[in-house]
């Protein structure tokens, strides 16, 4: 069989109807990833790990503890699918379903029959590594994840904050587009991840900075600022 060429997507699931078919813990991982990603979650299954209880009972997500039937409102409402369960006839059956109603559906096990996979996945705060091997070996996916977890610490979080907020002020400041794609590059010469790893890129550090940067917003700005932080590393 010819293997899938993917597309890679980033989703915006922000209070998106999510629904999972399954209570084990296939859809406990499922759902805790929807559940990171903002996802109103929905699991149907008339048994569930202790962790999705918990959730349902806290408001986290809804669950609905019937087995699946097809015409059930949570499937036709939902942005994506999942079949998680441990039962390949129903699996089959909420996939030809989804797909009837033109749902995009993820089979557990099954990346060939599925409408997308979810990919291994490393989030750092604003920075979201995804790792696929469409489904060959889930496994080298996790080893992958594994590695660029030891690779990317918890500060990439904290470095792209403080990225994202000088950004929007030299958005605010300068006019040029050019000028401020130069001004971007050169911030990223800065030895930031070092300091932030140090624990010494303290708020008065941070406000000093910007203040350098409001004070006169150019690309030779940026290069003193490199040099100043050099000092501090």
């Amino acid at each position: 069989m010819k293997s899938k060429n993917y597309y890679p997507l980033m989703l915006d699931l922000q209070d998106k109807p999510c629904v999972i078919i399954g209570g084990g813990a296939v859809a406990e991982r499922k759902a805790e990833s929807l559940i990171e990603a903002g996802a109103s979650v929905t699991v149907i299954s008339p048994v569930c790990t202790h962790k999705l209880v918990q959730w349902a009972e806290s408001g986290v997500l809804e669950a609905v503890y019937e087995t699946y039937r097809t015409q059930m409102p949570q499937v036709q409402q939902a942005v994506l699918v999942f079949a998680a369960t441990d039962r390949p006839d129903i699996n089959e059956a909420v996939r030809l379903e989804a797909e009837a109603l033109g749902k995009l559906v993820n089979v557990a096990d099954d990346a060939e029959r599925s409408g997308f996979i979810v990919p291994a996945a490393v989030r750092r705060g604003r920075l979201l590594l995804a790792v696929s091997t469409a489904g060959a070996s889930p496994a080298v996916a996790r080893k992958v994840k594994q590695e660029l977890e030891r690779s990317f610490g918890e500060e990439y979080g904290e470095y792209l904050e403080l990225l994202q907020e000088l950004r929007l002020i030299v958005q605010r400041m300068v006019s040029d587009t050019k000028l401020r794609q130069e001004m971007f590059r050169r911030m990223l010469d800065w030895e930031l991840l070092p300091w932030i790893r140090s624990g010494e890129l303290q708020a008065a550090e941070k406000d000093e900075l910007i203040r350098r940067i409001e004070l006169e917003p150019t690309p030779e700005t940026m290069e003193r600022i490199r040099t100043w932080i050099q000092h501090h590393t």
